[in-house]
């Protein structure tokens, strides 16, 4: 850790502004330099070994000539006290800068992000204010001035020069050219920086010098793009995750209550399109198949396994596929990492036998893999849609896997691959998504992740990709880091951190399996725009206020109508109606004879500047209640979706809201108009509130 001293010096070389600190080493020596200074000084003890220079009992403030040999011993002896082991150079003389904003910047190279910057509220006490704002490195100045903006709302909106001053510095810091690009540190603690005007002075500052095991971690765009280059150069023979020519399933069983058994069968149910090699040590056949007893047996080529074998076996079964020339296998069988930290040697033992070769692993502890292209189930075939589609999901968790898919299939969403990657002890995240960027066949890329290698990595490729990519995380929890060394590693939690990706790279995350689907749906008919403008439009003023208040939540605004849309909307305003945004006008005010004319008010919506997106529900309860049955009703409803189906195509992007009551004709209805409407534009969701939450996910940066 350098001193004060040395760190303010390295600040000055990046163009930091710090006060001119003058060390003492006695108390006659400090009485002469604040004597000198001829004003109230700050002493601050010198010690690389207290980093908490207010808790050690290192600071005095205002301190004058007459006072300050006094100051200088209370100093030392507090420290002694507090640190009785600590290396100390002495006590930091320099004059007391005038109050101002207090600003705290900080930056970090994490093993996990790389560089990492974070601002927010300095001074005393900096871990119990609000989070501060953090960005992955390097920064630019549009960047740098978001994060000023963020982390202080509405501060400089009459100081530009303040701001302009932070975001000089923030770049300094972690620009292309910043101090934690170029310097051998690894930390850097700014804290407070004074900003008055537009001048911006570090009072106090701490670096820390790089520890041997963080070289590694890449930190300038050059080395960023390396090591994804790195990464890419092993994905040569990922097709065969979804696209094989032929399997082998070692571990096959003649049971038919076994995994070894039923996932062969579903192979051959779903009309596997390539070649299935069961392997069993004595079976002749299973399931019709001929059998083999051993990987080297089997005559043809395989370019995709399934292993399935006790734990134990695992690692010489990969041995043998990588013999054969297997380009992927997966390893379902469960008992490593995941189950002990006993069984972690027996996971390096299988990762041994991937260091020669080409050949990459899923897995292990996981279920499967869905492929229409190549007719994969996972799970039973009749759960599986056949159709072609860009929807590639990867997931840690191989419920989840089996659940989008059968949603999939339910709700008509093109999801047309899906992988159970459990551990994801060799083949991990960020290679998934660096191969969907590269896949043709994926048009939407979405994960459910609970923990990640890299995470600096990925989220700097997803920075990158043309295609939407979505994350349902599991397990969002603080690292808890309250007894961190400074303030730069307490406030560097794993949340801020991720949450500073997510951020960055246009990722969208969800938080159920719910919002997953309903993004997904968004996605596929939409697409991602900009603007965060809003209409909603339906019967039922209760329902247009709360749906304003998710709305509002969801970062989505509820924006006054032009006046030539507000003009065209005047005819349908009879009482109890209202044409403003959000528009609430009976079913019944919304007929022409005997033929329903939503599109009209949708149209209007369409063209209007301050309408980035729109959302129409429909309370199906009420359209029955006043219908003599169901049967009648659902023509009725029937009618009125096809109204607004005739809306134009182009502008706003539409979601509907079939507001259900829950019961099966109404549910069925919702299911059937899902799919229909889907190809003509039209998302369609059960509830307002995930209509309007959903369109806030499309919502492009």
């Amino acid at each position: 850790m350098k001193t004060e001293i040395e760190s303010k010096n390295l600040l000055s070389r990046y163009g930091i502004a710090t006060t001119r600190p003058t060390l003492a080493t006695s108390p006659a020596m400090a009485a002469s330099a604040v004597r000198d200074l001829g004003k109230p000084c700050a002493l601050k003890v010198v010690s690389s070994d207290i980093v908490h220079k207010v808790d050690a009992g290192g600071v005095r403030l205002s301190v004058d000539a007459d006072y300050a040999a006094d100051a200088y011993q209370s100093i030392m002896d507090a420290c002694r006290k507090s640190h009785p082991k600590a290396a100390i150079d002495g006590v930091l003389i320099e004059e007391m800068v005038p109050p101002g904003l207090e600003v705290f910047i900080g930056a970090q190279l994490d093993r996990d992000y790389g560089v990492v910057v974070l601002i927010g509220q300095g001074g005393s006490g900096v871990e119990q204010r609000a989070k501060p704002k953090a960005a992955l490195a390097p920064l630019d100045r549009d960047l740098a001035l978001a994060m000023i903006d963020a982390a202080f709302p509405g501060t400089f909106a009459a100081d530009a020069a303040g701001r302009e001053v932070l975001a000089r510095y923030l770049l300094a810091v972690g620009g292309p050219d910043g101090l934690m690009m170029r310097e051998p540190i690894d930390e850097l603690d700014i804290n407070p920086v004074i900003v008055s005007g537009g001048t911006a002075i570090a009072v106090d500052a701490v670096a820390g010098d790089v520890a041997d095991a963080k070289l590694a971690t890449p930190r300038s765009d050059a080395q960023i793009a390396e090591a994804l280059t790195r990464r890419r150069a092993r994905l040569g023979g990922l097709s065969a995750i979804f696209d094989p020519k032929a399997i082998a399933f070692v571990g096959a069983s003649t049971s038919k209550d076994k995994l070894g058994y039923q996932l062969i069968q579903t192979l051959v149910d779903f009309g596997f399109t390539g070649t299935i090699y069961p392997v069993h040590p004595t079976a002749p056949e299973i399931y019709g198949l001929k059998a083999y007893p051993s990987v080297a047996a089997i005559p043809g080529e395989v370019d995709r396994a399934y292993v399935a074998v006790g734990n134990k076996l695992v690692p010489e079964v990969l041995a043998q596929c990588r013999d054969k020339g297997v380009k992927v296998a997966q390893v379902l069988t469960a008992g490593f990492s995941e189950y002990s930290s006993d069984s972690s040697d027996l996971e390096q033992q299988m990762l041994d036998q991937l260091a020669t070769g080409s050949m990459r692993m899923i897995g292990p502890n996981c279920i499967g893999t869905f492929s229409s292209s190549t007719r994969m189930a996972i799970g039973a075939p009749r759960y599986n849609p056949t159709e072609p589609g860009g929807i590639t999901f990867y997931s840690q968790s191989g419920t989840y896997a089996g659940d989008v898919v059968r949603r999939a299939q339910v709700w008509g969403l093109p999801v047309a691959r899906a992988l159970s990657c459990g551990n994801c002890a060799d083949l991990d995240m960020l290679d998934l998504l660096l191969f969907a960027e590269s896949d043709p066949n994926t048009t939407i890329v979405a994960f459910y992740i609970e923990s990640m290698r890299d995470p600096g990595l990925f989220f700097r490729a997803a920075r990158n990709m043309t295609k939407p990519v979505v994350i349902l995380r599991g397990g969002m929890t603080e690292q808890g880091q309250v007894a961190a060394s400074s303030h730069t590693a307490a406030l560097a939690t794993d949340r801020v951190l991720w949450d500073a990706g997510l951020s960055q790279s246009g990722v969208i995350q969800v938080g159920s399996m719910d919002d997953l689907m309903d993004t997904l749906l968004g996605l596929h008919v939409h697409g991602r725009s900009k603007g965060n403008n809003l209409a909603l439009f339906g019967s039922g003023g209760g329902v247009s206020v709360t749906s304003s208040d998710v709305a509002a939540q969801a970062g989505l605004r509820i924006p006054r109508l032009q006046d030539a849309t507000a003009e065209g909307l005047r005819r349908f305003g009879i009482p109890g109606t209202s044409v403003a945004n959000p528009i609430d006008i009976p079913v019944w005010g919304l007929r022409d004879g005997d033929r329903y004319i939503f599109e009209e008010i949708i149209n209007r919506l369409k063209v209007d500047g301050n309408i980035d997106r729109i959302v129409v529900f429909v309370e199906m309860g009420w359209v029955l209640d006043f219908i003599e049955n169901d049967i009648e009703g659902l023509k009725a409803l029937e009618a009125i979706c096809a109204s607004i189906a005739r809306a134009r195509p182009d502008g706003a992007p539409m979601s509907l809201a079939l507001r259900s009551s829950g019961d099966k004709y109404q549910d069925d209805f919702v299911r059937e108009q899902r799919i229909k409407l889907m190809k003509q534009g039209i998302s369609v969701y059960p509830t307002t509130s995930r209509a309007v939450r959903a369109q806030s996910r499309l919502v492009k940066g």
